[in-house]
């Protein structure tokens, strides 16, 4: 890895970082930017073997380096950094076109690690998000399997639910969403709790996923 960005607006971070990437690639040249402004910037004018890529930046989403990245250098690694595990972040950072998703909070050794295996292939992926990844492969396999006898989701949901959860993921409390679709807001708990049966959810981040999965909600958007 000769060229490496670290998009990063916390310079503990910055540095915690660039120790970790030292650690695997000695050689490498780094260079740091404290927003998605700059670091637009920077790629007009250069070519990045890796990237470590924060998704929460002053000036919004690591995402949308990932995508323009991808587009002007296609054979760069990028790696998204950060403090969020959950479903919410991961998969839209995969679906951008993210080599590896890498927690913060871990030993700067294994976020070393992990990056030197990027050089054979090696997804850069931390523990917990292999298995979090692991658990939703094996889910939707199930769900595949099932929906061979039972309806699809889509299916389950009237129509007027399909609106209320494309409402609901993008953000909008119970009044909010009710007031949007035009009913009342005992109607619009019960639609929300009508939902949540039918899917089998129990959160708004839940929501959230479901909402993706039946295309009802596209968080790039």
């Amino acid at each position: 890895m000769k060229q490496v960005l670290i998009l990063e607006d916390l310079k503990d971070a910055q540095r915690w970082l660039r120790e970790a990437v030292l650690a695997s690639f000695p050689e490498a040249h780094i260079e740091c930017c404290d927003t998605l402004g700059q670091a637009l910037g920077w790629l007009d004018s250069r070519v990045p073997d890796l990237c470590l890529v924060d998704l929460r930046l002053p000036d919004g989403s690591g995402l949308d380096f990932i995508r323009q990245c991808k587009s002007v250098a296609p054979l760069a690694q990028q790696v998204v950094t950060t403090i969020y595990d959950d479903d919410i972040h991961l998969f839209p950072a995969i679906q951008a076109g993210a080599h590896g998703y890498l927690l913060k909070d871990q030993p700067r050794q294994v976020i070393a690690d992990a990056l030197k295996n990027l050089a054979t292939g090696t997804p850069a992926l931390s523990p917990q998000i292999t298995q979090r990844m692991i658990s939703y492969l094996r889910q939707e396999r199930s769900t595949t399997w099932e929906s061979e006898t039972a309806p699809s989701d889509t299916q389950l949901l009237s129509t007027r639910e399909q609106e209320m959860l494309g409402v609901i993921a993008r953000g909008f409390k119970t009044a909010e969403a009710a007031e949007l679709l035009g009913v009342s807001y005992h109607t619009a708990a019960r639609h929300i709790k009508n939902i949540y049966a039918k899917l089998g959810i129990n959160s708004r981040a839940e929501a959230v996923q479901a909402a993706i999965r039946l295309g009802l909600y596209d968080p790039h958007l």
